[in-house]
């Protein structure tokens, strides 16, 4: 895989995808030998406490824990305190995402990932507004979230098969993101599209052939993955 530099630069908001990669490739890339903070890092949030801990090694966290000094937040509670007694991941912290100013977090941070998280917000300018207490004007904000314009669940809900994941409460596309991040102070470096671990096992060839049509429209892609740094003052 190539690798990914740390470097964004950026003169207008990018609004278009430029590529469509592997989510989890890029975001290890990332992190390798970075101090990372990773929020909503349990993950598999449609599946039961025993099912999450039991996938806890397929997990992002586990990956990004291999390459960097990383701190995680998720609020649930029950499987981080049973990630520790097993002693799976002790770099967890229980607490809200909305909330990081009430958590004893070891700032500030070279990359901070919102995973796949923030469609889950009720508040999600809150998260954002608690972010800036942790960065520095190099800090990276990398945030991945389902893109409301993405063709392959536009071809589910053609066909009757999309499911909404269970926690999801927004949508997003990637002018809707932008704007949400410049108004809490962030400036967008980059913008792409990208695919979730799972879709290469799951679909298949039927994968493979998307894959091909998405490398060459991005946009369409079913995940966004957006670069942002604090705008200068």
């Amino acid at each position: 895989m190539p690798a990914i530099s740390h470097e964004f630069h950026s003169t207008e908001p990018v609004l278009q995808p430029h590529s469509y990669l592997s989510k989890e490739d890029f975001l290890v890339a990332a992190a390798l030998g970075r101090r990372v903070l990773h929020l909503g890092c349990v993950g598999f949030t449609d599946l039961s406490a025993d099912d999450r801990v039991r996938l806890a090694k397929q997990s992002l966290h586990w990956k990004l824990s291999q390459v960097a000094d990383v701190v995680g937040v998720d609020y649930s509670i029950e499987v981080v305190e049973e990630f520790r007694r097993l002693g799976i991941f002790t770099n967890i912290l229980a607490g809200s995402v909305e909330k990081l100013p009430d958590l004893a977090l070891p700032g500030p941070f070279d990359v901070i990932i919102a995973g796949d998280i923030i469609e889950h917000l009720s508040n999600p300018g809150m998260m954002l507004d608690g972010i800036r207490d942790f960065c520095t004007a190099s800090t990276i904000l990398i945030i991945t979230t389902p893109n409301a314009f993405g063709l392959p669940n536009y071809g589910r809900f053609l066909l009757r098969r999309f499911k909404e994941g269970e926690e999801h409460v927004l949508s997003f596309n990637a002018t809707t993101l932008s704007q949400l991040l410049g108004r809490h102070g962030y400036t967008v470096m980059r913008l792409e599209t990208c695919f979730q671990p799972l879709s290469v096992d799951r679909y298949g060839l039927p994968f493979k052939i998307a894959k091909r049509a998405l490398t060459w429209a991005p946009r369409f892609g079913g995940t966004l993955l957006l670069v942002a740094k604090l705008s200068s003052r």
